[in-house]
């Protein structure tokens, strides 16, 4: 197994390759990359290279990409170009760009090729050999330089980040697996990402020990589908929050993403058992229509996704929803989406993600016919989202008045003496500094009465 702490000498010899070349990171997508960009910069520091401020400031330049929607690959594409014109503009040489990630593994050499080419390409399971791809490239003359490509699926890649002293929003990230099995047919993450392929239970429970010695009070275990997580058929995904909640000194347990085909009953008995497991499911329903959920291969019923819903609020105390929504998806008929809509009044989510279907090629809805017009595709987004927001304004307007406890972690985006708290069910409320008795620090808890609200955030005070 890869890891930049101690056994990823078994696949490249740590050493002082880097020798002081400074390495910028920008990344995109999900925070399945974020992780994978901690995990990058581990390897890359362990080898010598150091990290750069911004793109003036680095020799080298990597993009970590996704690869979910045609219109993020072709930001990258921009991206290339426009990190060069900054360049060029700042009077600064050229820099070595390279990409990495989803959209590495999805389009491999062909990132070389035309105006906007890359020097390097590296696919989700071949970071260790960056150190060692870079070094070469660094070595070499600008005009003599041989492309270089490292991408295809390995079972022994599973990287540990190092961990960050400013974590995403005060949780830290942690991959429990990578890939995914379920091949819906819209879905471009099997063929870039692989098939599932866990992390070990002990490989797990020590990354977070090493955390919580540092000061870690949270975290957010992650992958592709982490309730489908299974260790050689001896611990499944409620077992892992189990051993998970025995650390001492860990708070607080997240996760991200489930599917609705694996949030088995006594998964959902262990989330609500356990105090150390947030209340908080995003669980993607996609489509209220059984036909469009059959034709995209999500292996549920609408019935058995609301059955689902049903017994996490009777099991799990103070539990919120969050959900994925693809909208025009191929053969989607009005009363199709009408279904959708009606999920949403039953469910009442906190928050949804939706999108118009957008055709990826290789997979295998790129064979249905895209029947649903551009047009009509927006309007159908657009009446999901203005569903939504009537009816979440109904949902929070029902908690003004109530005091909620969280965890202090982040100031808030706007200027002033406040603060984002995030309670374990996942709201977010903004808390001024002069509340309370004595200044706020990130991580630290407080309550405050909730008296209005903005969009999804809550607001407390006069």
């Amino acid at each position: 197994m890869a890891d930049f702490q101690s056994e990823l000498k078994a696949l490249a010899k740590p050493g002082d390759r880097g020798d002081g070349c400074r390495v910028f990171i920008e990344t995109y997508g999900c925070q399945m990359n974020v992780y994978d960009s901690q995990a990058i910069g581990g390897l890359l520091n362990k080898d010598g290279f150091d990290t750069a401020a911004d793109i003036f400031e680095a020799d080298v330049v990597l993009l970590n990409t996704c690869s979910v929607r045609e219109l993020a690959e072709h930001k990258i594409i921009s991206r290339v170009g426009e990190i060069r014109r900054q360049r060029r503009n700042a009077h600064l040489p050229s820099v070595t760009v390279g990409i990495c990630g989803c959209m590495a593994e999805r389009l491999g050499d062909e990132l070389q090729k035309g105006n906007n080419r890359v020097d390097l390409v590296v696919g989700v399971d071949n970071y260790d050999k960056l150190p060692g791809m870079i070094s070469e490239l660094m070595a070499t003359q600008t005009a003599t330089r041989r492309k270089r490509t490292a991408t295809g699926h390995r079972t022994d890649a599973h990287y540990v980040a190092p961990p960050v002293i400013y974590p995403v929003n005060n949780s830290h990230l942690v991959t429990i697996h990578k890939g995914c099995d379920y091949k819906c047919t819209y879905c471009i993450v099997p063929y870039t990402r692989g098939p599932q392929t866990e992390k070990s239970p002990q490989a797990i429970l020590e990354e977070i020990r090493t955390l919580v010695e540092t000061g870690a009070t949270e975290v957010t275990l992650l992958g592709q589908n982490v309730t489908a997580y299974h260790w050689q058929k001896e611990m499944d995904f409620a077992a892992l929050l189990e051993s998970v909640s025995g650390i001492e000194g860990l708070q607080r347990i997240r996760f991200l993403t489930g599917h609705p085909r694996d949030m088995h009953q006594h998964t959902m008995d262990a989330i609500g058992a356990l105090d150390k497991v947030c209340p908080w499911l995003h669980l993607p329903i996609q489509s209220g229509s059984n036909a469009i959920l059959k034709r995209m291969k999500r292996l549920y019923k609408k019935e058995e996704y609301l059955e689902m819903v049903d017994y996490a609020r009777q099991v799990v105390p103070d539990v919120t929803f969050s959900t994925d929504i693809i909208v025009g998806f191929p053969g989607e008929t009005e009363e199709d989406f009408q279904a959708t809509l009606e999920v949403l009044r039953r469910v009442k989510y906190d928050q949804i993600f939706s999108f118009k279907y957008s055709e990826r090629p290789g997979v295998p809805a790129a064979k249905l016919a895209d029947d649903i017009g551009t047009n009509e595709k927006k309007r159908r987004l657009a009446e999901v989202m203005a569903l939504q927001e009537k009816i979440w304004n109904v949902e929070a307007a029902r908690e003004v008045g109530k005091t909620w406890t969280g965890i202090v972690e982040a100031p808030a985006r706007h200027p002033g003496d406040s603060w984002r708290v995030r309670t374990p069910n996942n709201r977010k409320f903004v808390v001024a500094d002069n509340l309370i008795d004595q200044g706020l620090k990130i991580g630290d808890e407080v309550s405050a009465r909730i008296t209005g609200f903005a969009n999804t955030t809550f607001l407390t005070g006069e």
